[in-house]
């Protein structure tokens, strides 16, 4: 496996690290995970997928996002989608043999991508997609959801503040036939497990490993039919 780092500017004082997990056999399937409002890429299952899928044959890409260095009370979702964009261009120089480039994130980045809508990108993963704020419940847009009509994954914990359960069900009968859920039971929005005596967070991450997998697979194989 290739391990690559890459620095680049997309704004004045802004300075984002790209790592790159790169297979040993060149790959045309790219993934792009960032990461969510209070962590980074190294959050533990990032840091997990980074090191699962390129032996699958994907390129796993993430990054830090400006902020991690410079913490704010504010961020600026116009500045975090430039952010997003350039990390994008630089998978396109680093990464040229990509065919399939598949982007997401947790959940700020999974809400910034799909309003970024990449027209690169074949598909989106999303891991703990925000629908709302957590006590009052203010919900956000899901227009640009419906506007992606492109395959969506959705990893989400059942008992996630950030995301209704019913709500969320509703929304994947919505964007049906694009839309894809993991609901995974006794979890909020960190996907961590509450309780480890059924089974441990590595074989959670496993299971959330394969269902992206899977995803990509199965979107790859329709593109090609068509």
């Amino acid at each position: 496996m290739k391990h690559i780092e890459n620095i680049v500017y997309p704004f004045r004082k802004a300075e984002i690290l790209i790592d790159y997990m790169i297979p040993d056999t060149p790959s045309d399937v790219t993934l792009l995970l960032g990461h969510g409002r209070y962590n980074d890429m190294n959050q533990p299952l990032l840091k997990y997928l980074s090191t699962v899928l390129p032996k699958e044959n994907v390129n796993l890409v993430r990054f830090n996002y400006p902020f991690v260095e410079h913490h704010r009370p504010f961020i600026s979702h116009r500045k975090c989608m430039i952010a997003y964009r350039a990390v994008l261009d630089d998978i396109m120089g680093e990464l040229p043999a990509t065919k399939f480039l598949f982007a997401g994130g947790k959940s700020l980045s999974a809400h910034l991508s799909a309003k970024l809508d990449p027209p690169e990108v074949t598909g989106f993963v999303f891991l703990s997609y925000p629908l709302h704020l957590p006590k009052i419940r203010i919900p956000f847009s899901r227009k640009k959801l419906f506007a992606l009509k492109r395959p969506m994954l959705f990893v989400n914990g059942s008992e996630d503040s950030f995301c209704d359960r019913g709500q969320l069900e509703l929304l994947m009968g919505a964007l049906n036939p694009y839309a894809h859920l993991l609901l995974i039971p006794e979890t909020g929005h960190s996907l961590e497990l509450r309780d480890t005596e059924k089974r441990t967070q590595e074989e959670l991450n496993k299971e959330i490993a394969d269902i992206i997998l899977w995803f990509i697979s199965d979107v790859i194989e329709k593109k090609m039919k068509n």
